[in-house]
């Protein structure tokens, strides 16, 4: 649990400081660890999050965690600024 806590402050940290690399109408893919650490990817918002990608969304944040490339996978979201920043880890 701790590691899961320290993970989604990581990709809280992270939205902070490259929030400037995607438009509003993208979201942002943050990858922690593994080959592509450190990696930013702009991606567009999914079609099931309409024009907003809400992490409180079981449908729109499903489609999000999709986002991130194999072997990643998506473990946390934040939506309080533009973009929205999906953290995705190995």
């Amino acid at each position: 649990m701790r590691t899961l806590v320290a993970i989604l402050m990581l990709g809280a940290v992270g939205c902070g400081s490259s929030a400037d690399s995607c438009g509003k109408d993208q979201v942002e893919v943050d990858y922690f660890r593994g080959a592509r650490d450190g990696d930013t990817v702009c991606k567009p918002i999914p079609a099931a999050c309409g024009a907003v990608g809400m992490c409180a969304v079981q449908a729109c944040i499903h489609d999000m965690y999709g986002l991130c490339d194999s072997p990643y996978i998506g473990v946390g979201c934040s939506d309080t600024f533009a973009p929205t920043i999906i953290s995705g880890n190995p």
